[in-house]
């Protein structure tokens, strides 16, 4: 997901929630802290569904140093893993949880 889409997503999200009297320096706080629980959520989901040799090849070539944010895509990218499926997934839990409709 870019950066447009997630500052739409999360501009949706709190204007649904109606979290009234927020200041705009509040409401972007709140941005914020979601935009970071999304990703984190989102990289999450994405990294328990890599098959467990994609996740042993990962873990080789992080013991071997950090990747930069490039390698990780490709190598994401290249496992396997239908990520905007998953992102999708990850993003419609997300929303249903934080508006109180999740499980």
């Amino acid at each position: 997901m870019n950066q447009d889409g997630l500052d739409s997503f999360v501009d949706s999200l709190i204007t649904e929630k109606n979290l009234s009297g927020l200041t705009p320096e509040g409401r972007q706080i709140v941005a914020n802290e979601l935009k970071e629980n999304i990703i984190e959520q989102v990289n999450r989901a994405i990294l328990n569904e890599l098959p467990d040799e994609k996740l042993d090849e990962l873990n080789d070539k992080l013991d071997q140093g950090p990747l930069s944010e490039e390698q990780m895509q490709e190598f994401l990218l290249d496992s396997g893993v239908d990520i905007p499926k998953v992102t999708t997934k990850t993003l419609l839990y997300f929303k249903a949880f934080y508006l109180g409709n999740g499980e």
